[in-house]
C-alpha cells in the first residue's frame, strides 16, 4: 500500500500543464540538434563521416541500380558501394541489401531526384504518415505536439530509415479493422516490404475472425509480389531469399551493432548464453506475449489497447529490429494517453509510458558502454502495463461503465 502511495504521489507530477512544458522543451532541443546537423553537412557527409540521412543512403543506391536496369546488382556488395559513392563521395560501406522485391520496386523512383532532395523528400513523406496516423489514434489538440516531441521519431528521421512508413502501414491499417476491414488488410498488406513486423498480424487476423482482412491482405501481397516479378523477373526474388541466411547469420555473428539491436536474442546473447539457447527463450518470450496479445483480440474491449498490444508485440517478437524501429512506440503511447483523457489509468502506467518515451535514446548508449541490452526489459515493461490498462477497460466493460461505441474515438471498442 506504502508503494502505491509513492507511486501514485510521483504520478501526481505528471500534469498536462509539465507534460506539455517536457515536450516543448525536448522538440526545441531535438530541432537545434537537427539544425547543427544539417549546418554542420560538408558534401552531404556529416561530423561523424556519414552520409546524410544516414542509411537511407542505402535506398537511393538500390533506385540507381533499378533505374539503370541492373536492379539485381542491389546484391552485390561491390555494385552497391560504387552506386552510393557515386551519390556520396567518400560514403563508406553499407549494409547488406536484405528487401524484398515489392519494396525496391516502390522506392525505385528515389533517384530521380538529386540524393538531398530525395532525402527530404523521403523524410517528409514518413514525417506525414506518422503524424496523420497518430492523429487518428488521438483527437487530442497537442497530440501532434506530442508526437513530434517524441526522442525517437529524430532517431529516425537522422538515420533516413524506413520505420516511419511501418508505423504509418501499422497504425492506418489496425485502426481500420473494424470499419473498413478489405482496405485494412489492404494497407497491412504492404507490411510484405518489412515482413518481420507482420510476423503476428496473420495469428491475431485468424485468432478474432476477421476473414475480411485477410482476404483483403492476401490480395494486396499478392498484387505486389506479382507486379514486382513481373516487372524484375524471378531472379530479384531468388537473389532476396538466398541472401536472407546470410542476414541472419551476420546477425548471430555480431557484425550488424547489437547495441542498435534491441531484441531479446541479443539481449541474452550478450549475455553469453549460447546463440540456440538465446533465440530459444527469444521464442518462448514471443510466444507468451503473442498468447497473451491473442486472448485480448478475442474478446472485447477498445481497438486503441489491442493494436497497442498488437504493436509491442510485433517488437518483442522480432530478432531483427533497429533501434530507430522503436518509433513504433509512439502508437501504444498515443493510445495509451488518448485512454487516459476518459478513464483512469492504472498505477504506475503513466511512469512506465515515460520509460517507453525515453527508451529509443536511453538504452542504446547504455548498451554501447556496458554491453548489455536492456531494452527488450523495456518493451516487456510496456507490453505489461498497456495489458494492465486493456484489462481494467474489461472491467469497466464488464460493470456497464464504458459505452459500446464512442463517437469521439477514431479507435472504437471492437
Amino acid at each position: 500500500m506504502e508503494s502505491r502511495s509513492r507511486l501514485e504521489a510521483l504520478e501526481s507530477w505528471f500534469t498536462p500543464q509539465r507534460m506539455l512544458v517536457a515536450a516543448l522543451v525536448v522538440l526545441a532541443g531535438d530541432l537545434l540538434a537537427t539544425a547543427f546537423w544539417l549546418l554542420t553537412q560538408h558534401d552531404l557527409m556529416d561530423r561523424f563521416h556519414q552520409p546524410m540521412g544516414g542509411d537511407f543512403i542505402i535506398f537511393y543506391a538500390a533506385s540507381s541500380l533499378t533505374l539503370k536496369g541492373k536492379a539485381l546488382a542491389a546484391f552485390s556488395a561491390h555494385a552497391m558501394l560504387l552506386a552510393e559513392r557515386a551519390a556520396v563521395a567518400g560514403a563508406p560501406q553499407g549494409l547488406l541489401w536484405c528487401y524484398p522485391p515489392p519494396f525496391q520496386m516502390l522506392i525505385a523512383p528515389l533517384a530521380l531526384a538529386p540524393y538531398a532532395l530525395a532525402f527530404g523528400a523521403w523524410s517528409a513523406l514518413g514525417l506525414s504518415g506518422y503524424l496523420a496516423a497518430i492523429r487518428r489514434i488521438s483527437s487530442e489538440p497537442t497530440s501532434l505536439l506530442f508526437a513530434l516531441a517524441f526522442p525517437g521519431l529524430f532517431v529516425t528521421i537522422w538515420q533516413g530509415q524506413t520505420s516511419l512508413f511501418v508505423l504509418a502501414v501499422l497504425g492506418f491499417g489496425l485502426i481500420m479493422l473494424d470499419h473498413r476491414p478489405w482496405l485494412a488488410g489492404a494497407v497491412l498488406g504492404l507490411l510484405i516490404c518489412k515482413p518481420q513486423f507482420a510476423l503476428l498480424l496473420p495469428l491475431l487476423m485468424i485468432g478474432s475472425g476477421r476473414w475480411r482482412t485477410i482476404v483483403g491482405a492476401a490480395i494486396s501481397i499478392a498484387a505486389l509480389c506479382v507486379l514486382s516479378g513481373g516487372v524484375f523477373g524471378l531472379s530479384l526474388w531468388r537473389a532476396f531469399l538466398t541472401g536472407l541466411p546470410e542476414v541472419s547469420q551476420s546477425l548471430a555473428r555480431g557484425e550488424l551493432p547489437w547495441a542498435k539491436v534491441p531484441s531479446v536474442f541479443v539481449a541474452f546473447a550478450w549475455l553469453g548464453l549460447p546463440h540456440a539457447l538465446a533465440l530459444g527463450l527469444h521464442a518462448l518470450i514471443a510466444l507468451v506475449v503473442a498468447l497473451a496479445t491473442l486472448w485480448a483480440w478475442r474478446r472485447p474491449g477498445p481497438l486503441s489497447l489491442k493494436a497497442a498490444l498488437a504493436v509491442l508485440a510485433s517488437l518483442i517478437a522480432t530478432p531483427y529490429s533497429f533501434n530507430y524501429d522503436l518509433v513504433l512506440l509512439a502508437l501504444p503511447i498515443a493510445a495509451v494517453a488518448e485512454r487516459a483523457r476518459r478513464h483512469p489509468l492504472p498505477v504506475g502506467t503513466k511512469l512506465v509510458m515515460g520509460l517507453a518515451a525515453l527508451t529509443p535514446n536511453l538504452f542504446l548508449s547504455l548498451a554501447q558502454h556496458t554491453h548489455l541490452q536492456l531494452t527488450p526489459v523495456a518493451l516487456l515493461l510496456v507490453f505489461g502495463s498497456v495489458w494492465r490498462t486493456y484489462l481494467s477497460s474489461l472491467a469497466e466493460t464488464k460493470a456497464g461503465g464504458w459505452p459500446s461505441r464512442p463517437a469521439a474515438l477514431p479507435l472504437a471498442p471492437a
